[in-house]
């Protein structure tokens, strides 16, 4: 229960008990309580106000006052505290929380308390005073683990070479991988060579993959030579792999001049393919012509498939247009089917002109099928108005209907306001047959702007009759009263049977009242006919 929530109904109830003329007895102790707890929340109300002379006066008057209440260790550590914050002699406030620490062992405060004593000890013992630095070199337990770590960053922010020393050597005491893991990221925030030397050895030699790691993430925040070469070493090396691709990224993520080309050589050369693999893709974090040459090379000279379908889609996540060239030159000329393909899907990811370009021309100039219809899925993507139009007319005028039809699908993903417009130019354009009903199936159902289109195909007697009777199955699938005039006409008076009879079944596919009624108006007809 909140101590505050505690006082009020203790105070509500001596009022109701005297409202009702009742003769109450409030105990001795009862009331020291009460005086105790709101003493301490008025000395508590300076240190949230910062006034840290009136804190600590209401404090010192509170421990003499109430030496034995339950807030009696939380009253002591503010009392250093804001004698710490008057900026009182630093030997001074350590007694102080010395003092505490001896009193109050089992106190919520302790760890505060010495963690405050472990930033007064290094200040000291910069000051020239070494006796106090014997109390972190003490800390060796586990249960003292919160005081290092208050320790390692006082330490941290000290940088000096007696700092990294004692940072040094709790990393040599300790047993705990998550400090020496803590430890790693204290050193990589002192700027000294030895820190970096201490790095180095660390990502070499630690018993824990994971403070390996640590380091060698830490080593690649460092675009110092020296880091730069640990990291080279290590990927060359016959450690783990887990700790080589570690250290590979780490580079890939430097600014260091000459890692494009490092990590090309890796892809190329590293017997290890996974690794290889990975160094492809880690060219992509990499921006700048070096990066591109590297993969460019990696696509001409590699011998392993994989490594070059990866330096494909690297290159076509690239931003610039430097790799079109030579993915252009892939798609038309290299001996494996299923690379040119990914050549072609690598430029319509770039999406830029000179790729929009280069995809029409291997299109033209294809011997592949394969390789033209992933070029016209990739112009499809690219959403550019130059990329439609030569699909548009690729899909109309083709003489390769397998080709017109992939034409026509990768129209079918674009934002074009008048698509039933478009599907109908196709459709009273094209000379096959497969591309008009294909785009006849493309038309949506939904839109009424359809339902005109698909009836002039359904009437029109010049049109091929397998068209017209798609078209007439279309109206049906609208399910839209707006079919109905055209398909009561249609099974009326078409020229066909097939055509009257799918008219008919178009219409109780539809099935709405209207449509019943053009059904019952057919059978009349039919009826006084005979």
């Amino acid at each position: 229960m909140n101590r505050h929530t505690g006082t009020r109904r203790r105070f509500t109830a001596i009022v109701m008990a005297a409202f009702l003329g009742i003769q109450i007895v409030v105990h001795p102790a009862l009331l020291a309580q009460e005086s105790a707890e709101k003493a301490y929340e008025k000395a508590y109300g300076y240190i949230l106000d910062e006034k840290w002379t009136e804190a600590k006066s209401a404090f010192d008057s509170y421990l003499g006052k109430f030496p034995r209440s339950a807030m009696a260790d939380a009253a002591s550590y503010w009392h250093c505290y804001t004698r710490d914050k008057l900026g009182e002699m630093k030997e001074t406030v350590f007694d102080c929380y010395r003092d505490f620490v001896k009193s109050f062992p089992k106190s919520k405060w302790i760890n505060d308390a010495k963690s405050a004593m472990v930033n007064l000890a290094y200040g000291l013992a910069k000051e020239g005073k070494p006796q106090y630095k014997a109390l972190v070199d003490g800390l060796n337990t586990e249960e003292d683990e919160d005081v290092k770590l208050s320790a390692l960053y006082a330490l941290g922010n000290m940088g000096d070479k007696k700092a990294l020393d004692a940072v040094s050597g709790l990393y040599a005491q300790t047993k705990s991988e998550s400090m020496r893991s803590k430890i790693v990221y204290v050193l990589a925030n002192f700027d000294l060579p030895e820190s970096r030397k201490k790095l180095i050895e660390i990502a070499s030699t630690d018993a824990s993959m994971k403070v390996r790691k640590d380091a060698i993430y830490a080593l690649g925040n460092d675009d110092h030579p020296e880091s730069q070469t640990a990291l080279k070493d290590i990927v060359r090396s016959r450690a783990d792999a887990e700790l080589r691709m570690t250290a590979l990224y780490a580079l890939g993520n430097s600014d260091a001049p000459d890692i494009a080309t490092f990590i090309g050589d890796i892809a190329l050369t590293d017997p290890d393919r996974d690794l290889a693999k990975k160094a492809t893709y880690a060219l992509g974090n990499i921006s700048g012509n070096d990066a591109v040459a590297a993969l460019n090379k990696i696509l001409k000279q590699s011998t392993d498939r994989d490594v070059r379908e990866a330096a494909m889609y690297t290159l076509g996540n690239q931003d610039g247009e430097e790799a079109v060239p030579m993915l252009e030159q892939t798609a038309l000329t290299d001996a494996d089917p299923k690379l040119r393909s990914s050549a072609a899907y690598a430029l319509g990811n770039i999406g830029s002109a000179r790729a929009v370009t280069a995809l029409e021309d291997i299109i033209r100039g294809g011997k592949d099928p394969k390789t033209s219809e992933a070029a016209l899925h990739s112009l499809g993507n690219t959403g550019t108005p130059a990329a439609f139009e030569f699909l548009k007319q690729t899909a109309m005028t083709s003489p390769d209907e397998d080709i017109a039809k992939t034409a026509l699908y990768a129209l079918s993903g674009s934002d074009d306001k008048d698509k039933p417009g478009l599907l109908m130019e196709i459709i009273t354009k094209s000379k096959s047959l497969e591309v008009k009903k294909q785009a006849l199936y493309q038309m949506d159902h939904d839109n009424p702007a359809t339902i005109p289109l698909l009836g002039k195909i359904a009437q029109s007697a010049g049109e091929d009759p397998d068209l017209r009777l798609a078209a007439v199955y279309s109206l049906g699938n609208t399910e839209n009263d707006a079919a109905v005039p055209v398909l009561k006409e249609l099974a009326r008076s078409g020229e066909q049977k097939r055509i009257r009879s799918a008219a008919v079944n178009a219409l109780g596919q539809i099935g709405t009242e209207k449509a019943k009624s053009a059904l019952v108006e057919i059978l009349q007809g039919s009826q006084q006919e005979k």
